[in-house]
């Protein structure tokens, strides 16, 4: 049973909204099986923006994460096979994966007030690549990332065209009524940074569009193996100790696709521009698990819109929808990682 001390600790406050937080917080963990919980702090998004919150348990034994899961995804269905993707990965030697802990019930999640929660390992670390981004943690991604795949592909294995790739021609076919809808946009009192990036996007215009799907279009049709890849896999889901890889983080994206999927998104969050540094990158994930030269190509053909979509998804968060976000400064980061990236495809 997981027992909770006398001095167990909320650090979202004590007001009405804190108290009923730690109530259904101490419900979940009647669930489980754990060391006795000594603290639980609560962390919000933790500067992410999928929507899910999060919860750090300390215990005696060592620390672990509640995660409460948004209302809009995923599906049961959908979190028992990505439960099932992680916990098949980190028990074929992933130790960065961190799979769901078994219920009283053995499931992997709950259900309760109208999300699905689940309790992990806490993966030490920070997510600190760009703090110093050598080779050593370059070749630390590369590898776990073959590792991950090698045993992924153990759980479903099959033959069809990318869905990512077909989502990015679509994407681009239909952006250009975004581009009208973000000339037309005049809200005014925004940072300088949301700007910028405005005017990179218009100007860019509807030549790149073309451009970006005329170079999509050749490898609609290829055929290629699919397996469970993560899809989302940034900067801030990359966790390291030193120059380990410790953590993989935030599985809510997962998909059946190419592997080139994840190489393709971490490449272009964490060296950028830089293809001699994909290259090598590919040529250590390659050592482990070999690819095709179309695998090759797809990886750097995804990466193209990337920037552009990117950027679209923002500007229309911000200034269409007018969505409100947990933390600004980690906005700004994405925004103006995004302009950099724009800027230097131009």
């Amino acid at each position: 049973m997981a027992k909770t001390s006398r001095w167990l600790s909320l650090s979202c406050g004590t007001d009405k909204q804190g108290v009923a937080a730690l109530s259904i917080v101490h419900s979940i963990l009647q669930h489980y099986v754990l060391p006795e919980v000594q603290s639980v702090d609560y962390l919000g998004g933790n500067g992410g923006f999928s929507g899910a919150q999060l919860w750090k348990l300390g215990t005696a034994d060592g620390s672990y994460c509640l995660r409460r899961w948004p209302l809009s995804h995923p599906t049961r269905e959908r979190l028992e096979w990505i439960n099932l993707v992680l916990v098949h990965t980190a028990g074929m030697g992933c130790e960065f994966i961190p799979a769901p802990l078994e219920t009283k019930s053995s499931g992997r999640f709950i259900s309760a007030g109208g999300f699905f929660w689940e309790v992990t390992k806490w993966m030490e670390g920070t997510a600190c690549f760009n703090d110093d981004p050598n080779e050593a943690r370059l070749s630390q991604v590369a590898a776990s990332l073959a590792k991950f795949h090698l045993a992924s592909a153990q759980v479903n294995l099959g033959f069809e065209r990318s869905k990512n790739l077909q989502a990015r021609h679509e994407a681009m076919a239909s952006s250009a009524s975004l581009l009208d809808a973000l000339s037309r946009c005049s809200k005014s009192g925004l940072p300088d940074y949301i700007y910028r990036l405005r005017a990179l996007v218009l100007g860019l215009g509807s030549s790149y569009i073309q451009r970006i799907r005329a170079n999509l279009e050749p490898m609609r049709e290829i055929v290629f193996p699919v397996q469970p890849v993560v899809r989302d896999i940034w900067h801030d889901h990359l966790i390291f100790r030193g120059d380990e890889l410790s953590g993989l983080v935030d599985f809510g994206a997962m998909q059946m696709d190419s592997v080139a999927c994840d190489l393709s998104r971490a490449l272009g969050s964490i060296v950028k521009e830089d293809k001699s540094r994909w290259e090598y990158a590919i040529n250590v994930y390659s050592q482990s698990r070999p690819l095709t030269q179309q695998e090759i190509d797809l990886i750097y053909i995804l990466d193209q819109p990337s920037a552009f979509l990117g950027a679209l998804n923002w500007l229309n968060w911000i200034l269409i929808e007018e969505r409100v976000f947990e933390s600004e400064a980690d906005v700004k980061v994405r925004i103006m990682d995004l302009t950099s990236r724009l800027e230097a495809s131009i």
